[in-house]
């Protein structure tokens, strides 16, 4: 349930998956053109059940906002494991570390170099971690295509396995080594600090990995004789790893009986220190032009409403008067609903062409502004729903009265990137693109939902006895994403995402893919 649908888009890549009960998540990979500007649009469409009582009145910019996280962060480069531990490859962090040292070592005192190797020491991790990842990825997918009477190709599998648990070795070996060099009292305390993270963190992952791949070999039952070897070298490696974080001091420890609190805590920490290095700052600001420019013209026009009224009623009438008073009194109350329709009207009216909030994508090692994204959230209409939309929205349903029997609010969240790659290369020569996540929460949806279980009576036609059984409640929520990208040659490609998230009163129960066609 971690990952639902992945699906490349030339220079777009969308990922949908489920975060936790609560959440999800939408993350976009980019492959960033080589111009000096690019620039993709994505709308999102909600259709939520009416029976959830998702309204303008219950439902506010303010909420959806508070809903969302948003992270915009380079990819991981992708460098192999054996080239990653190669000191000729200049590009390897490894390698950049090791020149680092010798200079630190040497009574070097220079805060940028001190500063460099911290970031080198976090994508050594960032690409040891991915390399990891996605060799037992591979593999476990060999493994699985190794059924029986493919017992060579099983066999060369766990040859190329061996092969690359030799270099996971030397990567432990050569951390633990390097960790030696950056534990010497010369070094800057930030140093030591900072690759006794890195030390603890790759023996988490390296464990977490290896422990993955253990699974997927000792479930090929039938096949144990062919990859006893690959299961003792596994084995050893696992265990070595828990052992040296022990010898080391580190509590990242399982304990048996034990809630186990800590190692949860201290990977989260350890994760979000090494892959700092890849996460850009991004600064909101509150649109301040036209749309706040609109809502003073809303509370201008309810008061000329209500400044009219007591001048008609002063005309009138005397002011100590019943009718006078009458007048300014309900004049007073229109003025407030003037002004909260036309601010609904002025934000409906402009979210295609101005946003509601503007948001600066800024390096944060030089502080470079590398892009900025505009966002627009709005309640629409049924008639409203753009036609592309509504019919992938409506594509899966049985008869024509679906529509009728599932009456649904509808909102947008539209979100416009501009990205400038030149600038980016200009201080990054191995970064080159970029994730885009969203994680959104449904937790506002379930608050009015009904009890996650009914009764429902049943009548079995083999006792003939009616009993009460319980089922399941549940409700859709359909969501319909348009991307819109230029390519390098300036044209436009539409692409659909279509997916259910079906949710009960405790959460979300599941995502699901709608094909679009």
């Amino acid at each position: 349930m971690t990952l639902l649908r992945e699906e490349q888009h030339d220079i777009l890549g969308s990922k949908i998956r489920f975060h936790d009960r609560h959440r999800f998540e939408i993350k976009l990979d980019l492959s960033l053109p080589n111009a000096s500007r690019g620039v993709y649009r994505v709308e999102t469409y909600f259709f939520v059940p009416r029976s959830l009582n998702i309204n303008p009145a219950t439902y506010t910019k303010e909420d959806f906002y508070n809903s969302t996280q948003k992270y915009i962060r380079f990819k991981t480069p992708q460098m192999d494991l054996g080239k990653l531990l190669d000191i000729g490859v200049l590009t390897s962090p490894i390698s950049r570390i090791m020149r680092n040292t010798t200079q630190l070592l040497s009574g070097e005192r220079d805060r940028s170099l001190e500063a460099q190797t911290v970031d080198e020491i976090k994508l050594l991790g960032c690409m040891a971690r991915g390399a990891l990842r996605d060799y037992v990825k591979h593999m476990l997918a060999e493994l699985a295509a190794s059924g029986e009477g493919h017992e060579a190709r099983l066999a060369g599998a766990a040859e190329n396995c061996r092969a690359f648990l030799g270099d996971v070795r030397t990567l432990v070996e050569r951390i633990r080594s390097l960790r030696q060099e950056m534990s010497r009292p010369v070094m800057p305390a930030r140093l030591r600090d900072a690759f006794s993270f890195l030390d603890e963190f790759l023996s988490l992952t390296v464990e977490d990995q290896l422990a993955e791949l253990l699974e997927g070999v000792r479930a090929r039952a039938t096949q144990r004789k062919t990859l006893a070897a690959l299961d003792e070298a596994l084995v050893a490696l696992v265990l070595d790893q828990s052992a040296h974080r022990r010898a080391m001091g580190y509590p990242s420890i399982i304990q048996a009986g034990k809630r186990n609190e800590t190692i949860v805590y201290r990977r989260s920490v350890l994760k979000k220190f090494i892959s700092s290095v890849l996460h850009l700052q991004i600064q909101v600001s509150e649109w301040e032009g036209f749309l706040q420019f609109s809502f003073g013209l809303a509370a201008g026009i309810a008061m000329l409403f209500a400044t009219a009224a007591a001048i008609y009623a002063q005309s009138r009438y005397t002011v100590k008067s019943l009718p006078f008073v009458a007048i300014v009194v309900v004049s007073y109350i229109f003025k407030d609903r003037i002004k909260d329709w036309l601010k609904l009207y002025f934000s409906r009216g402009i979210t295609r062409w101005l946003a509601d909030r503007k948001v600066d994508i800024l390096d944060p090692v030089y502080g470079t502004r590398i892009g900025s994204f505009k966002e627009g959230f709005s309640f629409i209409t049924g008639d409203s729903v753009p036609t592309d939309i509504s019919h992938r929205r409506n594509i899966d349903n049985i008869t024509s009265m679906d529509e009728e029997g599932k009456p649904e609010r509808v909102f947008k969240y539209e979100k416009e990137v501009a990205l400038y790659p030149r600038r980016i290369a200009r201080h990054h020569e191995r970064l080159h693109d970029l994730n885009d996540i969203m994680r959104f929460s449904v937790r506002e949806f379930t608050l009015r939902a009904d009890d996650p279980e009914t009764d429902y009576l049943y009548l079995n036609p083999a006792t003939k006895d009616i009993k009460a059984l319980r089922c399941a409640r549940v409700y859709h929520v359909n969501m319909v994403i348009k991307y819109i990208i230029h390519d390098a040659a300036g044209r436009e490609k539409v692409t659909y995402d279509r997916m259910r998230i079906v949710l009960d009163k405790n959460g979300i129960v599941r995502l699901e893919e709608v094909p679009v066609g």
